[in-house]
């Protein structure tokens, strides 16, 4: 009987050993710069490695895991060494993601989930599923701007063409943060007068990696104590003074200012500490 146990035991273990052995290993790069290697774990039936928005890290044999929210992550770097500039050069502006594959090509979507230790799962932007092996990922970055500071990457001059490379609040655009309620874009209006907007980027309204949200705001939810109820949440709006908060969203086609005084703008939400990200906004006068 004692043998049976002991050579179970050992069958268990050995399990859990070619379990671990075939999981891979990754680099976590802190928004603060720091690095953390370890193996890639997983839980529960899904398999999953993120759960409730922390990661885990098989650090050190023995050892139970480290565990980093997802915040605090800026980089998963599954090869090491110092990315090519025009992977750098592709990161997106505000809260985007972006997929580097060790062939050399990079996706722009949105990082889902690891799992079983061997794949990544990502969300193109078409709003397509992928699962691909860890072994052909080289990054994943989850904030661009983090990332940018850890490999000191400036974006080059004359890059401006290309939308995803125009530095945060270049050409006179207003640097709409989505942490702050309402914020100052510094213009006077006047009763009745047309005002346009031209805004790109997306904010983040939680922690959670899907609480994304362009200008138009994110289908997920709408709320009654919203700024602005009838558009869903994240959405670009602005007011006048003290007056009653207005849709913009993605309209280019210019909107009647509803009263005289100074422009504010910011994102239809109740609860602003846990955004992040920023819209980025061209107002023109018709």
């Amino acid at each position: 009987m004692r043998r049976r146990l002991f050579a179970i035991a050992c069958a268990v273990s050995a399990s859990g050993w070619l379990l671990l052995a075939a999981a891979e290993r990754a680099t976590f790069i802190l928004t603060d710069g720091e690095r953390i290697s370890g193996t890639v774990v997983f839980h529960t039936n899904t398999r999953e490695n993120l759960i409730d928005n922390d990661f885990s890290l098989a650090v050190t044999p023995g050892q139970p895991e480290q565990i980093f929210h997802y915040p605090q992550v800026a980089v998963i770097d599954f090869i090491g060494g110092t990315p090519k500039s025009s992977e750098l050069a592709a990161l997106p502006e505000g809260t985007g993601h972006l997929l580097a594959l060790r062939n050399g090509t990079t996706r722009l979507g949105q990082f889902v989930n690891l799992i079983g230790g061997d794949t990544l799962r990502w969300r193109d932007q078409d709003g397509s599923i992928q699962s691909i092996p860890i072994t052909q990922v080289a990054r994943v970055y989850l904030n661009p701007e983090s990332a940018r500071n850890t490999f000191n990457y400036t974006i080059p001059a004359g890059t401006a063409g290309r939308t995803q490379e125009i530095e945060p609040g270049a050409r006179g655009e207003k640097v709409v943060k989505a942490v702050t309620p309402w914020n100052d874009t510094g213009i006077d209006v006047r009763r009745g007068e047309v005002i346009r907007f031209s805004v790109r980027g997306q904010i983040m309204y939680g922690t959670d990696p899907s609480q994304i949200a362009g200008p138009d705001g994110s289908t997920q939810m709408k709320s009654g104590t919203y700024p602005v109820p009838e558009m869903p949440v994240g959405g670009l709006i602005g007011k006048v003074g003290n007056n009653a908060p207005f849709p913009i969203g993605g309209n280019r086609n210019g909107i009647s200012m509803p009263a005289a005084g100074r422009l504010m703008l910011g994102v239809n939400d109740d609860f602003y500490p846990d955004n992040s990200g920023a819209f980025y906004v061209t107002i023109s006068r018709r």
